[in-house]
């Protein structure tokens, strides 16, 4: 919700409902002033959490990881199966470096139908492209502001996305980015990539994307919190 105050409102509506129905309910308000991870799309942001389940963290993409354990840690608490967050933490850190929660996907996967091999090599099985179009930063200086609600409308314009109900997914359309707020940047430096076989798609998305991103001279003096608060009333 692009309203702190409405979200908030929101997310007390959500959790008193919940708790009056005898579920034990909390809401997170978390950070959208930016892509959470590197990835916008169907194709690119499955394989971005399939590399995370395997240890392969970009660093543009630890954010989903500690948004994903901070709600996992959450729901493990809710459910009573750890008394305190970081019991929780931990039982989800050793999730991860077992091994155990990438198995977990590949059988959720397979009960599906699906191919669990897609786990050990997710881009020899997920549907990508290669033709891409850099977004370059128009000036030098630092990201202070991303426009997420353009970029979302601007890869499902291209299709990755849904405009109207009839409309087909394209999954291999999508958009990478290891630059957050705060990070400085030079003039014609790659803020990203969008990737599109469409040539004609993928320079239009382009232009808009980098019309979302914000460049100032001076750094943002405000530092973006991942988890902004929790709320259990």
């Amino acid at each position: 919700m692009r309203d702190e105050v409405r979200a908030k409102e929101l997310a007390h509506a959500l959790v008193s409902t919940g708790n009056s129905c005898g579920i034990r309910t909390r809401a997170l308000l978390t950070d959208m002033n930016q892509p959470l991870g590197r990835a916008v799309g169907n194709s690119l942001e499955v394989e971005e959490c399939i590399n995370i389940l395997r240890g392969e963290v970009a660093e543009g993409s630890r954010p989903v990881l500690e948004l994903s354990l901070e709600l996992s840690a959450h729901m493990l608490l809710l459910a009573n199966v750890d008394q305190t967050i970081e019991d929780a933490h931990n039982r989800l850190q050793k999730a991860l470096a077992s091994g155990n929660a990438l198995e977990s996907l590949q059988r959720n996967i397979a009960a599906q139908g699906g191919e669990p091999r897609v786990c050990d090599a997710p881009s020899s099985f997920l549907p990508l492209v290669r033709e891409s179009v850099g977004v370059k930063s128009p000036r030098s200086g630092f990201i202070t502001n991303v426009d997420t609600t353009e970029i979302g409308h601007t890869i499902a314009a291209i299709g990755g996305g849904r405009v109207r109900i009839e409309d087909i997914v394209d999954p291999t359309v999508g958009f990478i980015t290891d630059l957050k707020i705060g990070d400085k940047v030079s003039a014609q430096e790659l803020i990203g990539v969008v990737y599109c076989a469409d040539d004609a798609k993928a320079k239009e998305a382009a232009q808009r994307i980098t019309a979302a991103y914000e460049i100032a001279d001076d750094p943002p003096v405000e530092r973006h919190r991942l988890v902004k608060e929790i709320i259990n009333e």
